[in-house]
């Protein structure tokens, strides 16, 4: 048995994704670290497979591609990472090696940061979804009779539902179907829009009619 095979037969693409720091669910789904993923679409076992970007493969291959190694360099950090007994012909020069680990690291910190922030899209999504829903009970609940309409007492929650739902949902369409550029310029502001919202929402409820 080969080197390769020694470590494609004892640590799975699963438990190295796991080790490098990515987030496996109990269907054995992640984020894909290889493209912006917001909604879980890399599917991991004894080997890799994104139904996003189509990246697959063995283990090796999943750590050379995470942290941007060629196949042999990947092969060596994973059996010391996982203390496999196996032993490269080629030695790397000491030289070779400290610019192994510098790359290694830059691409761990990079896939980090990526990582925090489909985190971070994420939990303001759920936030936006929250005061969609909001609006749109609201839109339902509170909508005015005949008689309201004609009075002019029009519940201040369904006023706030007809005038920010749609704005919500753009916002989620964007995050959802827009592209990269579209979806920073909102994160950016994402304090701002959230801050908004709950204001809105709050004064709507203190100064509901019913």
């Amino acid at each position: 048995m080969g080197n390769f095979d020694v470590i494609r037969e004892n640590v799975t693409a699963r438990q190295a994704a796991e080790y490098y720091g990515v987030h496996v669910n109990l269907n054995g789904m992640a984020c894909c670290p290889f493209h912006n993923d917001r909604h879980p679409s890399l599917k991991l076992d004894k080997r890799f497979h994104c139904f996003g970007c189509q990246e697959d493969g063995d283990t090796v291959d999943f750590v050379a591609k995470m942290f941007g190694l060629r196949t042999i360099d990947a092969a060596i950090k994973i059996a010391e990472d996982f203390n496999l007994a196996v032993d490269f012909q080629r030695k790397e020069s000491a030289k070779e090696r400290n610019a192994r680990i510098r790359l290694a690291k830059a691409k761990e910190h990079e896939n980090k940061v990526r990582r925090a922030y489909a985190e971070e899209i994420r939990q303001f999504r759920l936030k936006l979804s929250d005061f969609f829903r909001t609006f749109h009970y609201w839109n339902l609940e509170y909508a005015p009779s005949e008689d309201e309409w004609n009075a002019g007492t029009i519940d201040k929650r369904y006023i706030a539902a007809v005038k920010f739902i749609d704005q919500v949902g753009y916002l989620l369409e964007v995050i959802d179907f827009g592209n990269d550029d579209d979806i920073f310029e909102i994160y950016k502001n994402r304090e701002e829009i959230i801050s908004k919202y709950e204001r809105e929402i709050t004064n709507a409820q203190q100064r509901a009619t019913r």
